[in-house]
């Protein structure tokens, strides 16, 4: 009898052990990010490869990208944050009338993004990863391809943070935040050459959070320039950086004095 207990005790010792593992709670996800590691998925088929070639459609390219669903819903959301900013059809966000509703369909295709937009700490964590970056990093890249990704990868940070489930969640504070990294980022994307889709992107944020808070200044502009509407729909080629981004910095900063 002494026996069968102490196997007994031995299998709820074993039995608890492996559901601790399976199941990580936030304090693992605080671990893994104190020590700088993710539990971003890794894409078994990645573009460029032999594999991805053969795939004959979207539609196969779509499957092959899935997460699997164990794996899917025990991620940290810094890692389904980081697979997402891998996702490698993100080009799709461009391939309809509007960035909206190409991250419409990238919410509706992939269930990294769905899943990522199902957890309340999406947009501070995005946040924290937009705060990450640095434009100026282009200057130490060699490879124009890698200076290419890194510039997309930016654009991609920047509609996401706009996108309005997403966006919807962030505090006062938050937008503050995202206002001053912003308005730093677009200097120094100014400074460094970037093309007019990765101006627009950082103009396209910035004016996303105007439109959040509800800022006066930046009501009245929209209701003198009827266009803004349509780019705050992710219309993106209905604002003219060069005759419209004095105006819209120059609200930014109004509001971060207030």
């Amino acid at each position: 009898q002494m026996k069968t207990k102490i196997i007994l005790l031995f299998i709820v010792i074993v039995v608890g052990i492996s559901c601790e593992r399976e199941i990580p709670g936030p304090k693992c996800c605080a671990c893994l990010e104190a020590e700088g590691k993710t539990d971003k998925y890794i894409y078994p088929v990645q573009p460029g490869s032999s594999e991805w070639e053969k795939l004959n459609s979207h539609q196969e390219m779509v499957n092959v990208c899935q997460i699997p669903i164990r794996k899917l819903k025990s991620m940290c959301t810094v890692g389904l944050i980081d697979t997402y900013l891998d996702y490698p059809l993100s080009f799709t966000i461009f391939a309809f009338n509007n960035t909206n509703e190409g991250l419409q369909q990238i919410a509706t295709e992939f269930n990294g993004f769905s899943e990522l937009l199902r957890r309340n700490d999406c947009a501070t964590l995005l946040l924290q990863r937009y705060r990450l970056i640095d434009p100026a990093n282009i200057n130490s890249m060699l490879d124009d391809i890698e200076i290419g990704f890194y510039m997309q990868k930016i654009q991609f940070m920047e509609l996401t943070l706009g996108f309005e489930p997403l966006r919807n969640r962030l505090s006062s504070s938050e937008c503050k935040t995202i206002m001053e990294i912003g308005l730093k980022n677009l200097e120094k994307k100014e400074t460094n050459n970037y093309g007019n889709l990765s101006l627009t992107t950082n103009i396209y944020l910035l004016t996303k959070i105007l439109e959040l808070e509800q800022y006066p200044s930046f009501l009245e502009y929209q209701k003198n320039n009827p266009h803004i509407n349509l780019f705050l729909e992710g219309n993106l080629v209905y604002f003219d950086y060069v005759k419209d981004n004095l105006a819209i910095k120059k609200i930014c900063q109004e509001y971060l004095k207030k």
